[in-house]
């Protein structure tokens, strides 16, 4: 089994939100970030369809700082590596309501999944600046050795 994630540089506007957040933290983030003036943490996001497994915060910072693009790493829900649990209960999460609740244009409430990744998801370092770059000047797959 392959256990090494490749990080790409996606366009913001093909990501879609999956569940609610907190504004107030979102925002507290994306200040924070801004001051570092450096993305050190992915985004893991569903092949198909965009949806957003873990990191709805940091997708709508990246919104508030007007960034084109955001480091993903692209998975299957049925990837070995990702595990899906209900973040009240610690039971597994049905999938499927994932995908019904998205695709129809909804979002699930705050705090709905908890997503667990193994092995854990790498830290990267990347300047906003390289965010702020049109589609045709992004590296698609980054080289984070």
């Amino acid at each position: 089994m392959n256990t090494a994630y490749d990080v790409i540089l996606k366009d913001i506007s093909l990501l879609r939100q999956s569940e609610e957040i907190d504004l107030v933290s979102a925002e507290y983030l994306a200040d924070s970030i801004e001051r570092n003036n450096i993305w050190i943490t992915v985004i893991p996001v569903d092949r198909a369809t965009g949806i957003v497994m873990d990191g709805n915060h940091r997708l709508y910072a990246g919104t508030l700082l007007a960034l084109t693009h955001l480091p993903c790493i692209l998975l299957d829900y049925n990837d070995p590596r990702v595990s899906v649990k209900n973040w009240g209960t610690g039971q597994p999460f049905e999938i499927d309501t994932i995908y019904k609740t998205v695709l129809s244009n909804k979002i699930l409430p705050y705090k709905t999944t908890r997503h667990v990744f193994m092995p854990l998801l790498p830290k990267i370092e990347i300047s906003l600046a390289k965010l702020r770059l049109g589609p045709g000047r992004v590296q698609k797959k980054l080289n984070l050795s």
